[in-house]
């Protein structure tokens, strides 16, 4: 005979330490076998009363005459990963800020460019097994023959890498997004070695030359 099935819920939430940027709570729910049980959670203590999105990530595209498409992506240094990160420009969003507002603000800080917003997916959340962060991706188009963004300056002074577009990656960006799909595209780098890393699992690599503001995606499939 089975078990009867409850409706999964929480029943109290408990702050158990707070930092300026982020607090971990103690979580009381009960499962679906209606067992209470205890869960850690981390928060965001600057997620906006107006929106259920802590930031945007932003998928930008540089489109210059005579040239291909390209990702426009930056590289930071991650405490957290104790290492640099390859990864799409991205932000929290400010009050009042909508995320296609916030992505262009961001991307205008981190790269320098300035673009259009072509897109926006619903609230998608990250690592729901550890935290409640949520984020909404944005596409943008940036018109690289515009006298503005011939040449960018960046505000954040992180450097600045351009990913030439392929079919393979367009089909890749366009499938994840249209099943609301976002994982960090994140790598641990050690240059110039060519590193290995994953983007939304599928296996690819990157070579990366020392100084080199221009590089090729190369899937391993």
């Amino acid at each position: 005979m089975s078990c009867p099935k409850t409706e999964p819920n929480v029943v109290k939430e408990e702050v158990m330490a707070t930092g300026k940027w982020v607090k971990l709570e103690r979580t009381t729910y009960v499962d679906p076998a209606g067992k209470t049980r205890m869960w850690e959670t981390a928060k965001r203590t600057t997620r906006p009363t107006n929106t259920d999105a802590d930031g945007v990530g932003i998928i930008a595209i540089l489109k210059r005459t005579l040239h291909k498409d390209c990702v426009v992506m930056v590289k930071q240094f991650r405490p957290p990963m104790g290492c640099y990160t390859l990864e799409f420009p991205a932000g929290l969003i400010d009050d009042d800020e909508s995320a296609a507002t916030a992505a262009l603000r961001e991307l205008k800080e981190e790269t320098g460019y300035k673009g259009e917003v072509v897109g926006v997916t619903p609230v998608t959340c990250l690592d729901p097994g550890l935290s409640n962060c949520t984020t909404q991706i944005v596409m943008v188009n940036i018109n690289g023959d515009d006298v503005e963004n011939l040449n960018p300056a960046q505000q954040l002074g992180m450097p600045l890498y351009t990913f030439s577009l392929t079919r393979s990656l367009t089909l890749s960006l366009s499938l994840s997004l249209s099943l609301s799909v976002f994982q960090s595209f994140t790598c641990m780098l050690s240059l110039p070695n060519c590193v290995p890393f994953f983007f939304f699992t599928l296996p690819v690599q990157i070579s990366l030359r020392k100084h080199e503001k221009s590089v090729c995606i190369k899937y391993n499939i």
